[in-house]
């Protein structure tokens, strides 16, 4: 019996062995591991309005966003477009320079947040807050709209990361 005692001991000793210097070995590979994750950045870095939009039915606007490369900077271009007579109606205001200046901001807001949801949506994660601050439409008991305007100031770049694919 303490022949059996001392091959028991002996085992369950040599399997902590093993498993104690696998989980050191283990250790060092998983911060090999780490050391090998690498990021992707990106930015968005212009809300605008393309040019000959003038007097248009739809009006377009667009944001840029810049994918940064080793190489420098891949652009791509979000567009979204605003019915302006649709836009005069939904929020009862009649055509003025001031509602048209509020349907380009209202486009832009549009192409911004349509650029955030696709980067969302393809897994990068906003790393800085945005300065951008809408538009605000406000119905009162008349039914009709008061507009708050948001800020106007040179909006700074948004900033997103993800893992490297």
């Amino acid at each position: 019996m303490k022949k059996f005692y001392f091959v028991f001991v002996g085992i369950v000793v040599g399997f902590l062995f093993f498993f104690v210097s696998s989980k050191i070995f283990d250790i060092s590979t998983e911060a090999q591991k780490n050391a090998s994750v690498q990021w992707e950045y990106c930015a968005i870095t212009a809300t605008y309005i393309p040019s000959g939009t003038e007097n248009q039915p739809i009006i377009n606007g667009a944001v840029n966003i810049c994918y940064l490369q080793a190489n420098g900077c891949k652009n791509d271009e979000v567009k979204s477009e605003l019915a302006y007579a649709k836009f005069l109606q939904d929020f009862r205001m009649e055509n003025t320079e001031s509602s048209k200046n509020l349907a380009y901001n209202r486009v832009k807001d549009l192409a911004f947040s349509k650029a955030v949801a696709r980067l969302g949506s393809e897994g990068w994660e906003m790393t800085s807050q945005p300065t951008i601050k809408f538009d605000s439409y406000i119905q009162n008991y008349q039914n009709n709209f008061i507009v708050i305007q948001g800020s106007k100031e040179t909006k700074f770049d948004v900033y997103f990361k993800r893992l490297k694919q």
